[in-house]
């Protein structure tokens, strides 16, 4: 008997069994085609290795399917591994909406390492889910010519498109998107090309402000960036700078730290927005750095203490000065001592001499 095997697929096995005329072979390699078609799109998704998972009898011939697992390493019956971590980066052929707010496999829970901070020099955004400062305007560059650019909320971030100068050459324009950020706002902005090519960039809006009289320091001396700034939920200072760094001095992640009494400008730059603030140092400290007591108790006084119930007093040597909850210095005995008074988490300091005890 003779055999005609059609020039096989590497997933597809044809055999014919039978001798017929050249119309009726054709016929029926045309009906194997359609069913093997059929087939595949039947078997989109399944993963067995090298089993037969389809014989079809078609009397003069018959048309065995095979899956030989290409990709060589998914178990039987298991399906490929999802990757569950929202804080993973999202590859450049993924929109961001993949992992973001709005998908099923979204969990609701976004914190700041899962967002890219607008870059601190430069205007452009690589980032698909990047969070930048308000009253800012930035260039999106994807790796296709831009025809059309969109926004999901035009009143916070408006969109379009603009020539890209950098890959635009005589007689090949180049167009990238371009943003302007006017207020607070999670957008979404859509760029396309003009052979269907697409890509979504999810924008987070803050607009960071000092909070009124959020830098008059009293009882503490770090204050955080979250204390006295107020607009912002994942934006990060780029740079930070005081004038006075003897008085108050600012930390990279926007923390303040009190070094003295007096006044100081601090600078927080997110990108290219600067934020500014004069900070007021009043720590708590004692009316008098030192005091002479005889045969009598002697109330001592704080100043720029919030709450003066609120204070705690000890004293150095009970055996010469005791100190009561209300501030009052009770000699012991003739000697000097040191009176400590912590508000918050201030501690000032006193000398108390205890002078003329018979």
């Amino acid at each position: 008997m003779e055999q005609m095997t059609s020039d096989p697929s590497p997933f597809f096995i044809l055999n014919f069994k039978s001798k017929e005329d050249a119309m009726k072979k054709y016929l029926k390699r045309r009906i194997a085609g359609v069913l093997i078609l059929a087939m595949l799109t039947a078997m989109s998704g399944s993963t067995v290795m090298a089993e037969p998972i389809m014989r079809i009898n078609l009397g003069t011939f018959y048309v065995v399917a095979e899956n030989r697992d290409p990709g060589g390493g998914a178990d039987p019956g298991k399906d490929h591994p999802k990757n569950d971590d929202p804080g993973n980066e999202v590859s450049d052929n993924e929109s961001t909406s993949a992992n973001g707010p709005g998908s099923e496999e979204y969990d609701g829970k976004v914190s700041r390492d899962m967002i890219a901070q607008a870059p601190a020099t430069g205007d452009v955004i690589t980032e698909k889910r990047t969070v930048v400062a308000t009253k800012t305007k930035w260039r999106i560059t994807p790796s296709f010519n831009v025809i059309r650019a969109s926004s999901s909320d035009r009143r916070a971030i408006k969109a379009s498109k603009k020539k890209d100068k950098a890959r635009s050459s005589p007689g090949n324009k180049w167009y990238c998107g371009y943003i302007a950020v006017k207020k607070p706002g999670t957008v979404t902005i859509t760029l396309e090309g003009a052979d269907g090519e697409k890509e979504e960039y999810l924008i987070y809006a803050e607009d960071p402000k000092v909070k009124k009289n959020a830098l008059v320091i009293n009882d503490v001396k770090t204050i955080s960036m979250d204390t006295y700034l107020s607009g912002i939920t994942y934006l990060k200072p780029t740079s930070v700078e005081s004038k006075k760094p003897d008085i108050a001095a600012v930390s990279e992640n926007g923390s303040i730290s009190v070094k003295a009494n007096g006044k100081s400008r601090i600078t927080l730059c997110f990108g290219k927005r600067k934020v500014k603030g004069n900070v007021k140092a009043k720590l708590p400290a004692f009316s008098k750095k030192k005091v002479t007591i005889k045969d009598k108790p002697v109330k001592l006084t704080m100043k720029n203490v919030s709450n003066n119930s609120a204070v705690q007093y000890r004293s150095s040597d009970i055996s010469v000065v005791k100190m009561n909850k209300d501030g009052y210095a009770a000699p012991v005995a003739n000697g000097t001592a040191t009176v400590y008074g912590k508000s918050g988490n201030v501690t000032a300091e006193c000398e108390v001499t205890v002078k003329g005890l018979k």
